[in-house]
């Protein structure tokens, strides 16, 4: 069995580790034009970029959860707090997951091999399978293929004043220590791109906008409390979930527990609550709840939500309710149009755009190869509601004609329009055991 697996960020290596546990290991393949580990999530190398769960939520493996915790430990003991979880950097995250995969390797049955390009190509084998052909020209034959591309920046924008792409260190370069700044997007990619320009010296103001204008929450700061017994009726739907999520919050309240708790009560069950809703009912909660979900789902670091208020005391961090309706350069300068959420157009004088949607706001992946062509080729379709690929549960890809493509999976956000919370590590881990027995079997 040859196994083929395009992407080698956390999805990606999480599911090579799985295989090359199995025994016997089949052949895998590992496709990654960039460092193979880390990814978009955890490249970068800002120390001010923390983790948004704690260590101890973070390790590669499910039987072994305490992985990462003991990593860090051995290597970086003064990174420990008296108070409550740590919060570790992403930039030692991503040193954890690219010793992980070294090591497998490095293994001496040679079962695991990394190609350092991207797939340019996929076609039907003549006998199945697949044939992958390379940017560079490499072509390679496999029995089953995984597409674990999970993050991915937005288009290209039209630098230098518009940037797509936080993550290219172009993006925060030759601004001027005072110069304004406009990021489109008020999440965690919001957050590290504040964190990194004041690493570079700039204190100029930065706005933040997007539909709603709110800004990030954070975890709770100290020991984190038990999970919040949530249980919800069999056939609840989106505003029924909402309503009972409420009451639990101030039910948790009058007992002294904070909402950070009710949320994390309710994420086991997510999954199945998705499955459970039909497209009409997740069509609904993509147009009225994602924002409060994501917003209370997706939090910071403490120390960092502290940095953040503290910029917002000092007026130098604003966050605005619009969208952007338009741009024009003037003078060296951008000026931004904007439509307020009350139907108010103002116009922002800055220095520079920077798109901060994250993963979730981005359609590129779409125009990235090798996606153009399995979806003209009708080997996959995008998912109804435009949250990734269509896939069952089990991640197997759905073609054109709605039925599994034999030998073709995805996994990890691409496969968010099945299961809708698989974006974070717990989730993508367990997928990746699932996923590695059924393909070696």
């Amino acid at each position: 069995m040859r196994i083929g697996i395009l992407g080698a960020g956390f999805s990606g290596t999480a599911l090579a580790l799985q295989l090359m546990a199995r025994r016997p290991a089949p052949e895998v393949l590992l496709f990654e034009p960039g460092p193979p580990g880390p990814g978009l999530a955890y490249g970068t190398r800002e120390p001010e970029h923390l983790l948004n769960v704690p260590a101890a939520g973070m390790s590669l493996f499910p039987d072994r959860p305490g992985d990462f915790s003991e990593w860090l430990a051995a290597r970086r003991p003064e990174i420990r707090t008296e108070d409550g979880p740590v919060f570790a950097p992403r930039a030692l995250y991503g040193a954890y997951l690219r010793q992980a995969l070294a090591a497998a390797l490095d293994d001496p049955a040679g079962r695991l091999r990394h190609h350092s390009e991207a797939v340019a190509e996929v076609m039907p084998g003549e006998k199945g399978g697949f044939r992958l052909r390379g940017a560079s020209g490499l072509e390679e034959r496999v029995d089953r293929l995984v597409l674990a591309l999970g993050g991915f920046a937005s288009g290209g924008g039209a630098p230098p004043h518009v940037h797509g792409n936080p993550w290219d260190p172009a993006a925060l370069e030759g601004l001027a220590p005072d110069a304004p700044v406009l990021l489109l997007g008020t999440g965690l990619t919001m957050a590290d791109m504040v964190l990194a320009l004041r690493a570079r010296g700039h204190e100029g103001v930065v706005t933040a906008v997007s539909r709603h204008g709110w800004p990030p929450l954070s975890h709770v700061a100290g020991a984190f409390p038990s999970p919040w017994p949530v249980r919800l009726p069999a056939g609840a739907g989106v505003l029924e979930v909402m309503r009972l999520l409420r009451r639990d919050v101030r039910r948790a309240a009058a007992a002294g527990q904070p909402w950070q708790a009710v949320i994390d009560g309710l994420r086991p069950q997510v999954q199945a609550l998705w499955q459970g809703w039909d497209a009409g009912e997740r069509a609904r909660f993509l147009r009225h709840a994602r924002s409060a979900w994501n917003l209370h789902r997706h939090r910071l670091a403490p120390a960092v939500a502290r940095r953040l208020a503290e910029e917002e005391r000092r007026g130098r961090l604003r966050f605005e309710a619009a969208r952007l309706e338009g741009w024009q350069v003037e003078g060296g300068e951008v000026v931004a149009r904007l439509r307020r959420r009350g139907g108010e157009g103002v116009s922002r004088r800055v220095a520079r755009i920077i798109l901060c949607t994250g993963p979730e706001g981005s359609h590129a992946w779409r125009e990235a190869a090798p996606f153009p062509a399995l979806l003209s080729q009708g080997l996959a379709r995008l998912d109804p509601l435009g949250a990734g690929l269509a896939v069952r549960p089990d991640g197997a890809v759905l073609g054109v004609s709605g039925q599994p493509v034999p030998g073709l999976f995805a996994m990890g956000p691409l496969t968010r329009g099945a299961l809708w919370e698989i974006t974070a590590v717990p989730e993508i881990r367990a997928q990746a055991l699932a996923l590695a027995g059924h393909l070696a079997s």
